[in-house]
């Protein structure tokens, strides 16, 4: 029986030609978080949270005649993650553990792409409270690390605010090749929605002008 519907090569070489477009895809391990103030500490942080923007839950509302409708929720700002920590025989764990209590439970982390000095796109994880549970020494555990696990409430405004206003992530800072136009397309889309916002301020403005005019 012949095939109905047959893959060709050239449909094959034009899909290859897009996954190009869409750049290589990461590694779990190509990545880092960097904790400001004590930077050097990035090179013990085993496991992260990688962060990403979206919304919060929605809201169903309940119109008549059994409809129920969905409402979005706003843009998500606090994150929960958990940290893996390696242990040092000079207790660096400790240190940084005594760092984040000395820093009052918050400091700032910027999450990378890649490595500090070549990445592709580098986050800001704002007012990180990130607290220390006890490691477990085990007489079974010869060829494992020991790691202490750190859960993490974090502030994340997406990409396209105004990160790195520290100094420590605009420098090398670079885009993908071959995700220009998405990345305009993604940027219009806010553009619009910040047009939108002022236009809204602005009639609201005027209506209130309007309204004083009549006591």
């Amino acid at each position: 029986m012949r095939q109905v519907n047959p893959i060709l090569l050239n449909q094959m070489r034009a899909d290859y030609l897009a996954i190009q477009q869409l750049g290589s895809p990461i590694l779990s391990c190509q990545g880092m978080l960097v904790p400001r103030g004590m930077e050097d500490y990035r090179f013990l942080i085993k496991s992260c949270p990688r962060p990403i923007i979206s919304n919060e839950d929605p809201a169903e509302v309940q119109y008549p005649g059994g409809f129920t409708g969905i409402v979005a929720g706003p843009p998500k700002t606090h994150y929960t993650g958990n940290l893996q920590l390696l242990v040092t025989e000079a207790g660096h764990d400790q240190l940084f553990a005594e760092f984040i209590v000395a820093s009052k439970g918050i400091i700032d982390c910027d999450y990378y792409d890649g490595h500090v000095k070549s990445f592709t796109r580098a986050y800001a994880l704002e007012n990180c409270a990130i607290r220390f549970e006890m490691a477990e020494y085990d007489t079974d555990s010869r060829s494992q690390a020991m790691t202490v696990s750190c859960p993490i409430d974090f502030n994340f405004f997406g990409g396209f605010a105004s990160i790195g206003g520290n100094g420590t992530v605009l420098p090398g800072q670079r885009q993908i090749d071959g995700v220009d136009g998405l990345i305009n397309r993604v940027q219009n889309v806010v553009n619009a929605a910040q047009a939108v916002t002022s236009l809204t301020g602005a009639a609201a403005g005027l209506t209130r002008q309007i309204g004083s005019l009549f006591g």
